[in-house]
């Protein structure tokens, strides 16, 4: 149980380094209308976070072993908190909304390349929501670590 634990703890420490780092950093790119910042977070990143996709589905089947191989009730309160908040997650960044962000992205390095007009993606970048988009992602990822932490259920 110990080792699953450890591997939990450490696997989603990873994941919300990374999905949380790319997330502020999108977020900052998009609010200075930088579009080389922006672009470069976008080829740092690549198309999709999968290492720190990985990472938090990897803390998560950790934490079901933990749980489930060790003196935890699956269905104690916090928990059943755990997993709601984890689908909030998951759901909420597959919004259109928040897949916007890599797209803006995406539209960066075109405008660094040439084939796209950069004042038409200033325009994109000054009607997103990137920074309330990225506030819920942290107070979701907040949420979840407080659950995991305190058992308030």
């Amino acid at each position: 149980m110990l080792v699953f634990k450890a591997l939990h703890i450490l696997s989603m420490f990873g994941a919300v380094t990374l999905l949380l780092g790319e997330a502020l950093a999108y977020g900052v790119a998009i609010r200075r209308r930088d579009i080389g910042a922006l672009a470069g977070i976008r080829r740092v990143t690549g198309r999709r976070p999968i290492l720190g996709a990985a990472l938090l589905l990897a803390g998560v089947v950790f934490g079901l072993m933990t749980a489930w191989t060790g003196t935890f009730d699956l269905l104690d309160g916090w928990l059943i908190a755990a997993y709601v908040l984890v689908v909030a997650m998951f759901a909420f960044n597959a919004l259109p909304w928040v897949q916007q962000l890599p797209r803006l992205g995406d539209a960066a390095v075109e405008v660094e390349a040439g084939t796209r007009d950069a004042e038409q993606l200033t325009a994109e970048m000054e009607s997103s929501r990137a920074g309330i988009l990225v506030a819920a992602n942290v107070v979701l990822f907040a949420a979840i670590i407080l659950d995991m932490v305190l058992k308030p259920f």
